[in-house]
């Protein structure tokens, strides 16, 4: 049976940066900020009001996924590239699953699967989706064991898809270097 995902999820939408910063008239600190480029998540640190609120920092376990497209999932966790204690501007939903595996879930959501229904929700040019389409999301949900399993394969999928990724860049440079070479610049 399908799941919505507010069903096994609390969704909620990240902090309006504008309001905690260039807005904001009390102390500040330096802390860094969660973007995505694509489908690239990384961070740069900002000047953020030092009383924002917790719930708009990563924490372990949360799942972060963006509104505009492309509609792209990252897991939090010890071994992610985006840490704990991050600002989640309001381009993204903070979802916290409730007996889910995170990872399996930016899984999903990563997914053919998802992204057919958001393609449903999407509006404007830029296909932007709203908190609620996140929420109406539907899903097969397996056992927590089936969930660990299927999380520990596409890990090794994903590091392959890397390495392979890794080898075409070093095969592009290195093609470009002969050219060069040809051309008498070393």
């Amino acid at each position: 049976m399908k799941t919505t995902l507010d069903q096994i999820a609390e969704i909620s939408i990240g902090a309006s940066i504008s309001r905690y910063s260039k807005k904001y008239d009390g102390e500040k600190q330096k802390i860094d900020v969660l973007y995505c480029k694509v489908d690239e998540f990384y961070t740069r640190e900002g000047d953020i009001a030092k009383d924002i609120d917790s719930k708009y920092l990563t924490q372990n376990g949360d799942v972060i996924f963006r509104l505009s497209s492309p509609q792209v999932a990252i897991s939090i966790s010890e071994n992610s590239e985006i840490p704990e204690g991050v600002v989640v501007s309001s381009k993204f939903v903070i979802i916290k699953p409730r007996d889910v595996n995170p990872d399996f879930l930016a899984e999903l959501l990563n997914s053919n699967i998802a992204r057919n229904q958001i393609q449903k929700f999407s509006e404007g040019i830029i296909k932007q989706i709203k908190k609620n389409d996140v929420a109406r999301l539907k899903f097969e949900i397996p056992s927590l064991e089936e969930q660990k399993e299927y999380v520990e394969y596409i890990n090794l999928i994903n590091k392959e898809i890397k390495l392979q990724k890794q080898l075409l860049k070093e095969n592009i440079d290195l093609k470009e270097g002969i050219i060069q070479k040809s051309q008498g610049v070393e």
